[in-house]
């Protein structure tokens, strides 16, 4: 089942990582970080999202002890492929994690516009709407995030092993290159 955690407490994970000890499959997600420019980042700032979207992952990958043959699954951003000047927390904090660890399988997911909040408050900030940024993107209509949930779930039913340590994008082709 879902357990929440709050990973710019470093306490909290710790606590986490003791009381959620040996799972088969973990699935990191945590929100973005406010968008701003980057003059106005302070270091309280760089630290709390350093903690919620790097050291936090690190720590819970190393101390909760996925079991053999388990699955991690990091959300990230599309953003770890085209980083961009407007989200430079985000984009210098979700760096793809390569997780060497025998037996366990690694899958960084790297979505772009999934219909969130986060998503909403972007390109209300850009004076759009959803409508009118869903036709600039080539798909048409921005995914639900039960996409990336049905894409989790086909990889372990199916044991696919092959996509270890791969960044998977789920773009909806924003991404200008190859």
């Amino acid at each position: 089942g879902s357990k929440d955690i709050n990973t710019s407490s470093l306490k909290s994970v710790k606590n986490f990582c003791k009381k959620y000890y040996g799972p088969d499959i973990l699935v990191l997600n945590t929100g973005g970080p406010p968008d701003l420019n980057f003059k106005t980042i302070n270091n309280e700032i760089w630290i709390e999202n350093f903690n919620k979207l790097f050291l936090s992952f690190s720590n819970i990958i190393k101390d909760i002890g996925i079991k053999k043959n388990g699955y991690v699954f990091l959300i990230s951003s599309y953003i770890i492929k085209q980083p961009s000047e407007e989200l430079i927390l985000s984009s210098s904090l979700r760096s793809g994690f390569i997780y060497a660890k025998k037996k366990i399988k690694f899958i960084n997911i790297a979505p772009g516009p999934i219909k969130t909040k986060r998503l909403i408050n972007l390109i209300k900030k850009d004076g759009l709407t959803l409508k009118k940024f869903e036709k600039q993107i080539l798909g048409a209509k921005i995914p639900e995030s039960s996409e990336i949930g049905k894409f989790v779930k086909f990889v372990v039913e199916n044991k696919i092993i092959s996509l270890n340590g791969n960044t998977i994008t789920f773009d909806s082709n924003l991404i200008k290159g190859i």
